[in-house]
């Protein structure tokens, strides 16, 4: 059986990720084998709560149907999308906005202990304005709130993994 070169490249790039400990990133890693988190938002139709749940069920740790039955409660407050003028033109229009996208977050554990009261994550874009490519400055605007959102989403799993659910409660950062 002929090996080729490209498989023997794989199989040793397998080898090699396995040998370091190297794990895709995304899910916290501090809260007990086993438990289970609830994610919320005040927002019904919350994708941001939507993505987080699905990282944390792919990263391994499972969500729970209801707060009843987790261990961890994640609530998201607020998630706001905003955009601000900070250039005009000659003409008085715009031509530079500053994008925003923000969550405020908390976590608890089932029995009401606060471990993260109102966090706030934010990510800030620019985008220069041109109203004769007005077509093409809407789609950038678009797939540049795509990308603040999975990097507010990975912030707010960042902060996840930074909480010591082990600590004694007067030691721990609200």
């Amino acid at each position: 059986m002929k090996i080729t070169t490209s498989r023997i490249l794989v199989l040793l790039a397998t080898l090699t990720l396995a040998s370091c400990g190297w794990h895709l990133r995304g899910a916290p890693k501090n809260f007990p084998p086993g438990s289970t988190i609830y994610i919320s938002s005040e927002n019904p139709r919350s994708d941001i709560a939507d993505e987080i749940s699905r990282l944390l069920e792919n990263g391994g740790v499972p969500v729970a149907a209801s707060p009843i039955e987790a261990d961890y409660l994640l609530t998201i407050h607020r998630e706001t999308e905003r955009k601000l003028t900070v250039a005009v033109d000659s003409e008085g229009r715009a031509s530079e906005y500053e994008l925003i996208t923000s969550a405020i977050y908390s976590v608890r554990t089932s029995s009401g202990e606060v471990l993260l009261n109102k966090a706030q994550a934010d990510v800030y874009r620019s985008l220069e304005w041109d109203v004769s490519e007005i077509v093409s400055k809407g789609e950038e605007e678009r797939l540049l709130r795509a990308e603040m959102r999975r990097e507010l989403i990975s912030r707010m799993i960042d902060r996840l993994r930074r909480i010591d659910v082990n600590a004694p409660l007067e030691d721990k950062s609200y």
